[in-house]
């Protein structure tokens, strides 16, 4: 893969020109759904929105303070404005492509977004499910182990 090739584009989210939003995880089924929590406003303001993955198949959620440069904001298409974006043609996301066939993944995508605190990077199947929540809700998960 050429590094031209790869560039970001604006994920069409409504909080995708937040400023530092909160981003939190919930995981499932060993990992295989995720749903995001992105407070746009912060951690105890709503709107919140719940962005629930499914068919995962890669996932990050690290502190950006002191992150190592995954080199995404050196990318055509980064703006400082912007909070969420799809990483096209990311070299993590070309690498699963290859494997596509015999694990029978249809429209891999690499999701990206840029909290105040954390960064997410999600690779998974298809469109997520974007719920808005206007005040506190409970999210039940069960998990056997």
């Amino acid at each position: 893969m050429s590094d031209t090739l790869s560039r970001l584009v604006r994920w069409e989210v409504p909080f995708a020109e937040a400023r530092d939003p909160s981003v939190s995880i919930i995981t499932e089924r060993g990992g295989d759904v995720v749903t995001l929590v992105v407070a746009p406003k912060g951690i105890d303001a709503y709107p919140k929105f719940l962005i629930r993955f499914g068919n995962v198949v890669a996932l990050l959620c690290y502190e950006e303070a002191c992150a190592f440069d995954r080199g995404y904001r050196a990318l055509p298409g980064f703006d400082r404005k912007l909070s969420a974006y799809l990483w096209i043609d990311s070299p993590w996301l070309e690498s699963y492509c290859k494997g596509a066939d015999v694990f029978e993944w249809k429209d891999l995508q690499h999701f990206l977004v840029l909290g105040g605190d954390s960064i997410v990077e999600i690779i998974a199947e298809g469109q997520p499910k974007l719920e808005r929540l206007e005040n506190t809700a409970t999210n039940e998960t069960k998990h056997e182990v």
